[in-house]
């Protein structure tokens, strides 16, 4: 007779290991094409620089592209723990949302924005820390209650 138990965790087991892999290659992908663009823009543009503006702009892709290499780091360890655990913990959850709002704001053209959806962003972010923060804090009470409980 087959065991349900034994054949969802082989399920499991499978669907990480390809989620791993697939994931992998996106991040290896992101960040091969990250270290050419980079390459690239030094070579074309090491002497041609004329302003601040152009500088500041290939600073800004530079720094997107990390933190999309990061965000996709982050994302493989939250599934990762779903697999394991079979539940999703709200700490990974809420860095990823905090890494992905950040990697936007890199990208943001401040002297064309709006300030209210500068202060909007603002706001999002202070209440993703502010979460993050509470997350971790609730996550630490409870694990000091349940070891003076025992």
């Amino acid at each position: 007779m087959i065991d349900p138990k034994r054949v969802s965790f082989l399920f499991d087991l499978w669907v990480l290991r390809i989620l791993r892999a697939t994931m992998a290659l996106g991040i290896a992908a992101a960040m091969f094409i990250m270290v050419l663009l980079v390459l690239r823009e030094i070579g074309q543009s090491w002497g041609q620089i004329d302003s601040i503006a152009e500088l500041q702009q290939a600073v800004q892709s530079l720094f997107a592209g990390v933190l999309l290499v990061v965000l996709g780091l982050e994302l493989l360890d939250t599934l990762r723990n779903y697999f394991i655990e079979h539940r999703f913990r709200m700490e990974f959850l809420i860095s990823v949302a905090l890494i992905a709002v950040a990697r936007h704001i890199i990208q943001l053209d401040y002297e064309h924005a709006s300030p209210w959806l500068v202060m909007a962003i603002a706001l999002l972010i202070f209440a993703l820390a502010a979460s993050y923060v509470g997350v971790r804090t609730f996550v630490r009470e409870g694990a000091r209650s349940s070891t003076e409980g025992s």
